[in-house]
């Protein structure tokens, strides 16, 4: 007699990968501490030479993989390939809190909304000055990742509703570090905020990820063809080295961490070199 087949989650979460060996442990203990019930867990790994997709099977969770493609491009295919009605997606640097996915998805599954996003997000790694710095830098309050009034809504999607975010096409692959908002900013639709979803996200350890963070950040001001040059040298006189070391400093003494002004210098010139790299190669994932 041929054993039953398990229903199939309603809850998919989509994990996308580029070389995350540190992080993606604890990324995936949060998820198994979920209360939302059976949630099926891809990773979709996009590229990695380090040990995830190891991790990622040792854990035993769905693991895809494919060539690099950037974030937009994993995070397509997992949706291609999950089973449940509604996607989560987390970053393989995220923590969440155990009731996270259930808050996350309650307005899609009472039919009160297409897709949501949190407004909690905590800093994982505050113990670190580099995280803290960058905290400073932004201007945020004490440990967090934004500000705490939220917006009603907001373009990027954690949580959406399958059948919908296929047939919008998903979201826009190569489109750098926007790819995530390409889908409300291409279609209309908007993520509504949750507030209560909480979920703790790492900051740079180091002044090397700092810089190459930062790389990133700048690659995504050439990805939009309108005016991309003309964008990209406005956006340089704006964060220019001098300037944003001067207001890191000033940051800096006020809130009493000698970190931020270096941090200030090093992220102003990996985003230039970022920026400079993008208009010239046309490449826009990390």
């Amino acid at each position: 007699m041929s054993a039953v087949p398990a229903a199939p989650a309603a809850i998919s979460v989509v994990v996308p990968v580029y070389n995350e060996e540190r992080c993606l442990p604890a990324c995936l203990a949060s998820l198994r501490a979920q209360d939302a019930g059976d949630l099926e867990i891809l990773v979709v790994d996009d590229g990695s030479v380090d040990r995830s997709v190891a991790i990622a099977e040792a854990a035993g969770v769905r693991v895809l993989r494919q060539d690099h493609r950037g974030p937009g491009a994993a995070r397509n295919r997992g949706a291609r390939e999950a089973r449940g009605g509604v996607l989560v997606f987390a970053d393989a640097d995220m923590v969440l809190a155990p009731d996270y996915v259930s808050r996350l998805v309650a307005p899609i599954v009472a039919g009160e909304a297409v897709g949501t996003c949190h407004w909690d997000e905590l800093v994982l790694n505050w113990e670190s000055p580099w995280a803290r710095a960058q905290t400073h830098y932004l201007g945020l309050p004490e440990r967090r990742k934004q500000p705490l009034e939220a917006p009603a809504h907001e373009e990027v999607f954690r949580a959406i509703r399958r059948d919908f975010f296929l047939a919008a096409g998903g979201f826009t692959e190569g489109a750098g570090r926007a790819d995530d908002a390409s889908l409300s900013r291409r279609t209309g639709a908007v993520a509504r905020i949750v507030r209560g979803a909480r979920c703790y996200h790492r900051g740079p350890d180091s002044f090397g990820e700092v810089v190459r963070e930062a790389v990133w950040h700048g690659q995504n001001v050439a990805v939009d063809p309108t005016h991309r040059v003309r964008r990209a040298v406005a956006t340089l006189l704006l964060r220019n080295p001098l300037g944003e070391t001067c207001r890191g400093l000033a940051r800096g003494v006020r809130r009493r961490e000698p970190s931020v002004p270096v941090y200030a210098l090093g992220y102003s010139l990996g985003f230039a070199c970022g920026v400079l790299y993008a208009l010239a190669t046309r490449r826009y994932v990390k």
